[in-house]
């Protein structure tokens, strides 16, 4: 009988190369890796022959037909991974005799050889009749790859799409005939954004959505039970292309489940901290923008495929760091794309087999179902409409950055959870980038009155720049330079100890960010806890300042990317001086003390608060040490630990220690925890 977690294994077949031996393997390989669902690879990667026609896939559907059979008397389902829709990338290939589908366009101008205009209505004939017939199979899911987009078809500039046909449409909104050049120089204009810009957002958005809904009616045409899914990149860059999450996931369901793979960051392996930075600001954001009933099978995938590229113990991270998102299953691919199939020797399906009883064990308790407890870090799928940009000179200043604190706080110790929804109340809330372009005044002066809010210097700068300074005591904000000398380190101003230390100090140099000076109004109260210091012991401006003990001010930003987060800010004095400010604004959930990248999400259980800890530093952790609020200190927790052969919850006593409480629950490196309270639990968040 199948578990609430299910393993969806991507298999590799090269028809008439390796399918004698890989079928047979594939058979051994579903038992000994407990695998519940097979998608079958079709015309992919190293094996893509392009845009294949229908006689190529009759070769895949013969194979399919005889999989299916085979996997269902093991009681296993089967997928179908069509690898392209409208193609990753040219890779020096064309289009077919008799293919006349019409190619994509980027802003410069230079035009694909394969990739192609997804309103093109012989493409979305063409890739619909493909789906028809994989429908036809009564596959589980049919999948619909990432090159499902508009951004990133090398060797396309940034990607389209701007060929004749949608410059026409531009056009016809626009009220004008455009030209390309000054359609994009619309689009990116600096400032304010210009008219163009929803235009393009728009057509954007509703390009996807023909397409996806030419997919969904041809398969629909088939079979009523077949699922459609959808590979998902990154949300800032989807933002730029005007992606509408719930209609896009709704418009391929079409009356079925949505359902999402996830990208999970780490395609190699790196450090399990900056694993986790991706994690929180990339797949989780993702997982808040969907449908909250999507059905979500994250990637699991290890590109370019081997051992030399991640280990098992990672991948197992990987599979234990993902269930916060509240899964369905997992996504899993290990195995070269080129034809050599499974490659028995790097064990990953003993590892998969010894790490799914605890899958299953988190997903029976429910507890990421639950109502997520933490700092609501806000954001907007809309960004992309209301950011201004700096220079316009490129597609990628359409990308938002509002995800900073959603990789600062876990690694801190704070548990976090985004919101689209700024109408909240008595919350903490972060805000970075310029997402609150999106609301009105009247909405964030409601904001501001009702909950304790974080801002960092981006967020500062923009909410001083839209004339509304004076919700946060802001009279004028100026950006200081990182490494201009303007400030070389942060000190402790509030005559506290942080970090063992008074007036302790925290470097702003070399892998620091910009900061922002700020003038604050004369009528503000500030409470400053750090001020900024050049090299000649000068201090030259505030630092992390409350006001009106309604805001934090906090003043990095101008970060390099969407999902930058500056290795210099993380440290045990900022930590304690973030932990005293959350503290002090009442946070109604426990902080995890020390103990740098034990990651928490928390949750409101039944009669309790659950606490899921992700270890992602290489330190084992001895023992959990925890703030909770005061008179909140339970005295016993249950404690069902990843690393137990046998998942099963183990009772703990709770040891008070000054200020906060110590679990005696030990936490090996890349392990997992979860703590479960009886008591100490907060009225949920509004």
């Amino acid at each position: 009988m199948k578990g609430p977690f299910q393993y969806i294994f991507r298999f590799c077949c090269d028809p008439g190369f390796n399918d004698g031996e890989e079928i047979p393997a594939l058979l051994r390989y579903v038992e000994e890796a407990d695998i519940d669902d097979v998608a079958v690879f079709a015309n992919v990667e190293e094996i893509n022959t392009g845009h294949m026609d229908f006689k190529e896939q009759d070769v895949y559907l013969a194979m399919m037909e005889k999989i299916r059979a085979l996997l269902a008397e093991k009681g296993v389902t089967m997928s179908v991974n069509q690898w392209h829709s409208v193609m990753h990338a040219d890779l020096g290939k064309t289009l077919r005799p008799g293919q006349n589908f019409r190619l994509m366009v980027d802003p410069q101008g230079s035009e694909a050889s394969l990739c192609v205009c997804p309103l093109c209505q012989e493409w979305q004939a063409y890739i619909a009749q493909l789906y028809a017939r994989y429908a036809a199979l009564e596959p589980s899911i049919l999948w619909v790859e990432d090159d499902f987009r508009l951004h990133n078809h090398d060797p396309l500039a940034w990607g389209g799409c701007f060929c004749s046909e949608h410059m026409k449409l531009y056009s016809a909104l626009a009220g004008k005939e455009l030209t390309r050049e000054e359609f994009v120089a619309g689009v990116l204009r600096p400032g304010e954004p210009h008219p163009y810009r929803k235009i393009w957002l728009d057509v954007s958005r509703e390009t996807m959505l023909s397409a996806a809904g030419a997919i969904a009616r041809a398969v629909r045409g088939v079979s009523e039970q077949a699922k459609v899914g959808l590979m998902s990149s990154a949300p800032h860059v989807h933002a730029a292309e005007g992606r509408d999450w719930h209609a896009l996931l709704h418009t391929l369901a079409a009356g079925r489940p949505p359902v999402d793979r996830i990208h999970l960051p780490g395609y190699q392996e790196n450090s399990p901290s900056a694993y986790l930075h991706g994690f929180n600001m990339v797949s989780m954001l993702t997982r808040a923008m969907l449908p909250e009933e999507t059905e979500v099978y994250p990637e699991l995938e290890n590109f370019p495929f081997s051992l030399f590229s991640k280990s098992r113990r990672f991948t197992r991270f990987q599979l234990l760091s993902a269930l916060p998102m509240n899964l369905s299953g997992i996504t899993i691919d290990l195995y070269d794309l080129n034809g050599n199939g499974i490659v028995w020797q790097d064990g990953y399906e003993q590892m998969l087999r010894r790490t799914k009883p605890y899958l299953n064990a988190m997903a029976r308790t429910g507890v990421f179902q639950e109502e997520r407890l933490g700092v609501q870090v806000l954001y907007s799928p809309r960004s992309s409409y209301t950011l201004h940009t700096s220079k316009g000179e490129s597609m990628e200043e359409l990308y938002p950055q509002e995800v900073f604190f959603a990789g600062l706080l876990p690694a801190m110790g704070v548990p976090y959870a985004y919101t689209g929804n700024p109408r909240m109340k008595r919350q903490l809330v972060a805000v970075s980038g310029q997402v609150l372009r999106n609301w009105d005044a009247e909405t964030l002066t409601r904001l501001f009155a009702d909950n304790f809010v974080i801002l960092n210097g981006d967020a500062s700068y923009t909410l001083w720049e839209m004339g509304l300074g004076r919700l946060a005591g802001l009279e004028r904000v100026a950006w200081l330079r990182q490494n201009s000398g303007a400030y070389a380190y942060e000190q402790v101003s509030n005559g506290k100890e942080y970090g063992g230390r008074r007036n302790a100090r925290a470097s702003a140099v070399i892998s620091c960010s910009d900061a922002v000076d700020v003038t604050y109004a004369e009528d503000a109260q500030k409470e400053e806890y750090t001020a900024l210091y050049d090299s000649f012991r000068r201090r030259t401006a505030s630092g992390q300042v409350v006001v009106n003990g309604r805001v934090l001010i906090y003043p990095f930003g101008g970060f390099e990317s969407p999902v930058s987060l500056p290795p210099m800010l993380l440290n045990r004095v900022r930590q304690e001086v973030l932990h005293d400010v959350l503290r002090t604004a009442g946070a109604p959930f426990p902080l995890v003390c020390g103990a740098p990248y034990l990651e928490p999400y928390c949750f409101a259980g039944e009669g309790g608060v659950d606490l899921y800890l992700v270890n992602g530093s290489t330190d084992s952790v001895e023992a959990v040490t925890l703030a909770f609020p005061p008179g909140a200190a339970p005295a016993a927790a249950q404690a069902w630990p990843s690393w137990e052969e046998a998942p099963a919850p183990q009772a703990v006593s709770c040891q008070a220690a000054d200020a906060a409480v110590c679990v005696p629950a030990a936490v090996p490196s890349m392990e997992a925890v979860l703590l479960r309270f009886s008591s100490g639990r907060q009225s949920p968040q509004e």
